[in-house]
């Protein structure tokens, strides 16, 4: 679970209320429309009992059929509800990961610059730094991994393993931007369309999400 975990149950809380308003629609509907069949209208005589029966039956299933009809127009056009969520993550991860002087690590930083660092040394300094959410480390650490390639590559081949091993960690460290919460974020909202599409979908949304929402 990261700092970001709140826009994912924002997601999963409104997608909720959606879906509770839709079904909650179809559910009076169905409703209606079944006593609406036990009261149909009927031509010739009929008992003034049934006659108010029928017409009040008649009368709310139209009335549940309009608000049904909203209910899914509303549903199928919902998904911009999600947009200014995302631009607000957007900001936040820009904001998470920028480079902040605070975050220097001078411990480190002088280990980087003597140069005796192995590949497998970058990359456990890389996933410390990842742990502790310091993005600006986890850059600086990339940095020097790929000048450490380059310098290896160049005097023992770049297929030489070292290297290999150095470019990785380079790498992994470019990949940490917060790109994958948005990526998860945009997998909810394209789950949530298909909902929107496919109602029977919305059984399987806490299946599908749960994960997501819990590790996000």
């Amino acid at each position: 679970m990261s700092k970001f975990n709140s826009y994912a149950k924002r997601l999963d809380e409104q997608a909720k209320a959606a879906f509770k308003a839709f079904r909650d629609a179809e559910a009076a509907y169905k409703k209606a429309e079944a006593k609406a069949k036990e009261y149909p209208p009927r031509n010739g005589f009929v008992d003034a009992n049934y006659a108010a029966k029928s017409a009040r039956a008649q009368a709310d299933f139209l009335e549940a059929k309009q608000a049904f009809d909203a209910a899914r127009r509303a549903f199928r056009d919902s998904d911009t509800q999600f947009n200014g969520m995302r631009r607000e993550l957007a900001a936040a991860i820009d904001d998470a990961y920028s480079a902040d002087p605070a975050q220097l690590d001078g411990n480190t930083l002088e280990l980087l610059k003597s140069g005796i660092l192995t590949a497998s040394e970058y990359t456990k300094l890389l996933e410390q730094a990842k742990a502790a959410n310091n993005a600006t480390m986890v850059r600086m650490i990339g940095k020097y991994a790929g000048d450490a390639a380059k310098a290896r590559g160049e005097s023992h081949g770049m297929n030489d393993r070292e290297a290999t091993a150095l470019r990785l960690a380079e790498y992994n460290s470019r990949s940490y931007t917060g790109g994958d919460r948005l990526e998860a974020f945009d997998n909810m909202v394209n789950l949530y369309h298909r909902c929107t599409n496919n109602p029977a979908m919305i059984d399987h949304w806490d299946e599908l999400n749960g994960e997501i929402v819990e590790r996000f």
